[in-house]
């Protein structure tokens, strides 16, 4: 193996395949993100009673009005749960998107930057 041919190695594979994996990261990131934070499932069940605890009636008024009482505050616990939470999930989506977006943008000029930094220490080294 000559000594060139690991940067050239490099170079090759960070302007043709790397972008490929920088894609499936983000797409897998995504997805966890997603799932981790069970979007679709809290969304579909936006209106559910918290927990599924569900308050059964008596047959008299008072037990129906009582029932009736406690299922919709039930149901308004569960909503503004799932709603924090589903709204913390896009925000974390969000803000991985962006971050996504910079990285994407600096990553052609990161083998200047290394570049730039070995030049800098070798020269640190050496004025020290």
């Amino acid at each position: 193996m000559s000594p060139l041919q690991l940067p050239i190695s490099y170079f090759i594979w960070h302007y043709s395949a790397a972008w490929v994996d920088l894609m499936r990261l983000y797409r897998n990131f995504s997805w966890f993100l997603w799932n981790f934070f069970s979007i679709r499932i809290l969304w579909e069940t936006l209106f559910s009673p918290w927990h599924r605890i569900k308050e059964h009636a008596d047959k008299d008024t008072a037990g129906v009005l009582g029932s009736f009482i406690m299922d919709t505050i039930l149901r308004l616990v569960g909503f503004f749960t799932r709603i924090c939470t589903i709204l913390f999930g896009l925000l974390a989506l969000i803000l991985f998107s962006a971050f996504s977006l910079v990285c994407l943008a600096l990553w052609p000029f990161l083998p200047i930057c290394i570049v730039a930094f070995f030049m800098l220490g070798v020269s640190g080294v050496i004025a020290f």
